[in-house]
């Protein structure tokens, strides 16, 4: 049975509420979990590979719950190491199906109560504090109250309704519909990127890295981005609408499978309903389109088939919360990591043009700090925000939107709800230095170590 009131309320349990969720659980709170779809774990069970747990200087700067869940994730044989990548800085992969068990077990252990097909309704205030909220599910409306909502949402979704003020760019980035194909002659399609290397060519936008054709092999992991000049020949013939001048896809040593992260559905705002709606039917018919060519162009794809393919819509980008602080890109001339940084990111500034469909990756030498600011709206109580839809700009939101980096802040949002509840305060009058200090007692990474 379910609480009227509960400590914290977390809404979304994908890479920024889950951590959040077991954070605070951890500390003695009563949690709640709502989700909307019907099942808990969001994109972390959507089979995209896992980002820059990795820095590009080698080093771990993301640990904590995040690295817990991949630990236990690789004792049943669902997750691979963290494998350095010349683009991403590291990949690790995840078995969808045993991320979204892990998720659900890591929960249950810590006694959080969870209700999924739970669609955020209505935000309840007192003046300017967040109270509880209420949802729908099932045909159903109910009603929850807490000392603390984390906005999970992806979408900022709480916040928005909430009536905090927020952003988004002119040029969203555009969501996509991720899948793996099976069956893949990889040593063939090796064969043909050794014989034509053009074919491998990375964007001009991507300054400072490059690729070779020794990079690649059926027993190598790898993430490419190719089949520049198929692509031509298929858009000539009217094979090949996609927006995008390329293949990107990643595969994972001594299988036949790849990943591919493909699809676009461009000038779409997925925080308006006609338009992710609009997205959903452009992307599945994309994924049709690329197996047909696939078939028909590229060596070593011949006899391949689909396999898994995302339940959902992925949304890159939507409403960026302003927070108390904001990380722009003037942090790009210092990359600092400041002392109130409650979380690292170890990604690029990776950007994919909306209408263009031109990609940007900036490479960044090291790990940056995010604040903890960057985690409280400006102006609404009572509220923390998680996972992509931090108070930071257009420019370094390239680089926070990954998944390992939602999951780093996640944790920080939940040890906050914790230390509020404990001191009977609200989350803005957190002691920062006392949240970095239980975060690092919890294994999770704060400074370069």
């Amino acid at each position: 049975m379910y609480q009227e009131r509960y400590d914290v309320i977390v809404v979304g349990s994908g890479p920024g509420g889950f951590p959040a969720a077991i954070a605070a659980a951890r500390k003695g709170l009563k949690v709640l979990v709502l989700e909307r779809n019907p099942f808990l774990g969001g994109l972390l069970t959507s089979g995209l590979p896992l980002l820059a747990f990795i820095d590009r200087s080698g080093r771990q700067v993301v640990k904590g719950i995040a690295e817990e869940f991949i630990v236990r994730l690789r004792e049943v044989g669902g997750a691979t190491e963290h494998m350095p990548a010349p683009i991403q800085n590291s990949l690790t992969y995840v078995n969808m199906s045993w991320a979204r068990i892990m998720v659900n077990e890591m929960l249950r252990e810590e006694h959080v109560d969870t209700m999924v097909y739970a669609e955020l309704s209505e935000m309840l205030m007192e003046k300017d504090k967040v109270t509880g909220v209420k949802v729908f599910s099932r045909g159903e409306g109910f009603t929850f109250y807490a000392e603390t909502v984390i906005d999970g949402t992806g979408d900022a979704s709480c916040a928005y309704k909430a009536g905090a003020r927020y952003e988004k760019g002119e040029n969203l980035q555009p969501p996509t519909l991720t899948f793996d194909v099976e069956n893949i002659d990889i040593e063939k399609f090796c064969c043909y990127v050794r014989e034509h290397p053009e074919t491998i060519k990375l964007p001009e936008t991507f300054a400072g890295i490059s690729q070779s054709a020794g990079d690649f092999g059926p027993d190598k992991t790898f993430a490419v981005m190719c089949f520049f000049d198929l692509i031509e020949q298929a858009r000539e013939a009217g094979d090949f609408t996609l927006p995008r001048n390329m293949i990107d896809f990643t595969h994972q040593k001594n299988t036949d499978r790849g990943f591919f992260n493909v699809t676009r559905a461009i000038n779409i705002d997925v925080s308006k309903p006609e338009d992710y709606n609009r997205a959903e039917d452009i992307c599945e018919h994309q994924v049709f389109e690329v197996i047909r060519f696939l078939r028909k162009y590229c060596p070593g794809f011949e006899n391949c088939t689909l396999g898994q393919m995302m339940p959902y819509l992925g949304t890159r980008e939507s409403r960026r919360i302003a927070g108390k602080k904001t990380l722009t890109k003037e942090i790009l001339d210092e990359l600092p990591v400041p002392e109130d940084s409650v979380a690292l990111t170890g990604y690029n500034v990776d950007i994919h043009g909306q209408t263009s469909g031109i990609m940007t990756m900036i490479p960044i030498p090291h790990a940056i700090g995010i604040p903890y600011g960057c985690l409280i709206p400006e102006k609404v109580e009572g509220l923390i925000m998680s996972g992509r839809t931090i108070s930071v700009d257009q420019t370094i939101f390239g680089m926070t939107r990954i998944m390992s980096t939602c999951m780093a802040v996640g944790e920080a949002a939940g040890t906050a709800a914790a230390i509020a509840h404990r001191k009977g305060i609200l989350p803005s009058e957190v002691d920062v230095r006392e949240l970095r200090r239980e975060l690092m007692e919890q294994g999770a990474v704060v400074a370069p170590e």
